[in-house]
């Protein structure tokens, strides 16, 4: 083989053999293993020790440009409340986050959400709060004076459940779904450090894969309790929810092909330093 003429190869053919292999698992997902890891299995098991009735926060604090790692993550969340009898209380501290928040309300719960007999007792929908570390901290201290009405106009005072929700020591749970500004940090600091502390409100997140470093400290601080890490995270939270639950699952065919994905690019990094290494050592130069 002349390794040389690897250092040559028009970069296009190499996004097509990408492309190729990519498309493979999507068409035809390989069912490849997931290894659950340490932060997803503790988010799934914090959610697990709470009791039917104790009333959890959803946030949506995301755009667009994240759905697909911030979508699943939510939504596999709001299952496992749904299935442990656990009251939801769906919030938004990011404009954007508002309608996106809706729409995975009616993939859990129905497409007729909110028109559910459920509504108003076992979830409920504020929509988006303004103000972002502001807002936040207005809703840990007075629900209803950050909003006074829920997304559809309902007063809070006509909402069976935000009757026993007026302030973050009500709230048995905190679920941070984000990717920016504000989110779990600002959570920290504005909400769950002004009442209590961890142990009094604990937060877990689901989070973008970029942002996850920067959670580290925290999370060895005990202030989060559980993480799922972007696209990989929400697949582990997934296979844990098919176990015990059944939870139809959404990301095989996508974790296999991110999979195949990185084994390639790993090849073509190994392929691309031998044929550098090779080639210098036989007298080569580069160009």
């Amino acid at each position: 083989m002349d390794w040389k003429t690897i250092t040559q190869i028009d970069r296009r053919y190499l996004y097509i053999i990408l492309f190729i292999f990519v498309s493979i698992p999507l068409l035809s997902p390989l069912n490849l293993p997931i290894l659950v890891g340490e932060h997803a299995q503790a988010m799934y098991d914090t959610t697990e020790t709470l009791s039917a009735g104790d009333i959890v926060v959803c946030s949506f604090d995301f755009g667009p440009a994240t759905i697909p790692e911030n979508r699943p993550q939510a939504k596999g969340f709001l299952f496992q409340a749904r299935e442990l009898g656990l009251r939801v209380v769906a919030t938004a501290f990011w404009a954007s986050g508002g309608p996106l928040g809706e729409d995975i309300l009616r993939d859990v719960y129905g497409s007729d959400f909110p028109a559910i007999p459920e509504y108003g007792t076992d979830v409920v929908y504020l929509g988006y709060i303004p103000g972002n570390e502001v807002g936040m901290q207005t809703f840990g201290d007075d629900t209803w004076t950050a909003k006074g009405t829920d997304h559809y106009g309902t007063p809070m005072a006509d909402i069976p459940l935000m009757q026993d929700t007026r302030a973050a020591e009500d709230l048995s749970l905190w679920c941070e779904i984000t990717s920016g500004t504000p989110g779990e940090q600002q959570v920290i600091q504005f909400v769950q450090g002004r009442h209590g502390g961890p142990a009094a409100l604990p937060l877990v997140v689901g989070s973008t894969a970029v942002s996850v470093p920067g959670m580290m400290p925290f999370y060895a601080a005990g202030q989060i309790v559980g993480i799922l890490n972007g696209l990989s995270g929400a697949g582990e939270y997934e296979s844990l929810l098919a176990g015990a639950y059944g939870y139809p699952t959404e990301l095989l065919a996508p974790l296999d092909a991110q999979s195949v994905a990185h084994v390639i690019v790993i090849l073509f990094i190994i392929a691309g330093n031998i044929s550098y290494v090779l080639t210098r050592s036989s007298g080569g130069k580069e160009k």
